[in-house]
């Protein structure tokens, strides 16, 4: 999947749902936008204009996917606030309001240990839409969900793989296993970063990304159809 075959995913919407996106960090070339949710102490939801990185994860799983398409259109969409962790209507809402705003690709960089019938429903939403969710998938933790859908493309660290190289088994949960680091840091400091399954879902929410600006792919059926051709027949682009 080297940039110089597939492209730099020119005018590809992708909303990347986590905690927040530092703007100023250089592993960031630019954002489109962003948005942030929170509940207030009533229970309600709140969009907010915050949707600066407190925490560093959303910015790190950001870099990944900049560095695999500089040239994508990237959003902020921030659901965690002081801690990795919120609540299952936060998380629902921040994907309804990527469909209404008609994101091309959403990355997950989370998942929840139990099958919510709420979010299954609006994965299934998002993929009649043609909105392609990428969602991290640890089975080793059961946060496996919604992973496990067959509306979402489920990702997970794997060995042999590089930022360049994936495997795609479309008929096993997750479908995906893909390189688990981020993008280097200068010096010591590279042993402190985030692994895991988190950036293994940023670099595929990269791959498709390329896949849909190179084919304009318009549906998850496409895409499926076109990773099958790519990965098992060796089509040449």
């Amino acid at each position: 999947m080297a940039e110089k075959v597939w492209g730099r995913g020119q005018g590809v919407k992708i909303a990347c749902i986590d905690s927040g996106i530092n703007p100023w960090h250089p592993h960031i070339n630019s954002l489109a936008g962003g948005i942030g949710f929170t509940v207030k102490s009533d229970g309600r939801i709140l969009a907010t204009e915050n949707y600066h990185d407190e925490l560093g994860h959303g910015t790190a799983v950001a870099g990944v996917i900049m560095e695999q398409v500089p040239e994508a259109k990237l959003w902020s969409v921030k659901i965690f606030h002081q801690t990795l962790s919120t609540y299952m209507e936060v998380l629902c809402t921040a994907i309804e309001w990527c469909i209404e705003e008609r994101m091309d690709l959403v990355n997950l960089s989370l998942g929840i240990r139990r099958d919510a019938p709420e979010l299954k429903l609006l994965c299934e939403q998002a993929a009649e839409e043609g909105v392609l969710i990428v969602t991290a998938c640890d089975e080793q933790n059961n946060l496996v969900w919604p992973g496990y859908y067959d509306s979402v493309f489920g990702v997970r660290a794997g060995q042999h793989c590089s930022s360049d190289v994936f495997f795609y088994h479309p008929e096993q949960k997750p479908s995906f296993h893909a390189f688990g680091l981020p993008r280097e840091l200068a010096g010591p400091m590279q042993k402190f970063n985030f692994q895991g399954h988190s950036f293994a879902a940023a670099h595929v929410t990269g791959y498709l990304a390329k896949l849909k600006e190179h084919f304009n792919i318009t549906s998850k059926e496409e895409m499926e159809r076109v990773l099958h051709e790519v990965c098992m027949s060796e089509v040449s682009p």
